[in-house]
């Protein structure tokens, strides 16, 4: 990897580096600033790593709000985010071996006679789910009420009603 992050929440920030452009930027303190845009006002402590929309503090990767308060601050969007997103914490999680089962040592006792049985599932109440997953054009189909047909009510024929019968 050649970013800083993993490669994920880099293009995850890409795409919220744009919507963040578009906000507008109030600072209330040194940790605190007031990021509004369209009808939304939210309230971002740069400090804390939070947000009033709660996607900062939830994902812990930098919302939108978080974002452009942080560039009104000229602050890295690379150190909002939470160290288990970098590529460094990736790959310390890798460093460490993995060995295989060694099939030389015998299975304890204990666990090969044990019998291992399905779980009891009960049934749900209702009709079962039909199994088919309908395509987009089905669902569109399905939705889409054909149209009806009129006819005279005098002389029964498409075309007109029975105010503009010409009979």
């Amino acid at each position: 990897m050649e970013t800083e992050l993993t490669t994920g929440v880099e293009k995850l920030l890409r795409e919220r580096v744009e919507g963040a452009k578009q906000l507008a930027v109030q600072e209330i303190d040194d940790h605190l600033a007031q990021v509004t845009g369209g009808s939304s006002l939210h309230v971002v402590n740069l400090e804390r790593k939070t947000c009033t929309c709660r996607r900062f503090d939830i994902d812990k990767i930098p919302c939108v709000h978080a974002l452009a308060a942080a560039e009104a601050k000229k602050i890295s969007r690379i150190s909002l985010a939470h160290p288990y997103y970098r590529r460094s914490y990736l790959s310390s999680a890798y460093a460490g071996t993995v060995m295989p089962r060694d099939v030389a040592l015998p299975v304890p006792e204990e666990v090969a006679n044990k019998v291992c049985k399905p779980p009891f599932v009960r049934k749900p109440p209702g009709r079962p789910k039909k199994s088919r997953m309908k395509s987009a054009l089905e669902i569109a189909m399905q939705k889409k009420r054909p149209r009806k047909e009129h006819k005279c009510s005098k002389c029964a024929q498409a075309g007109h009603n029975r105010a503009t019968c010409p009979s």
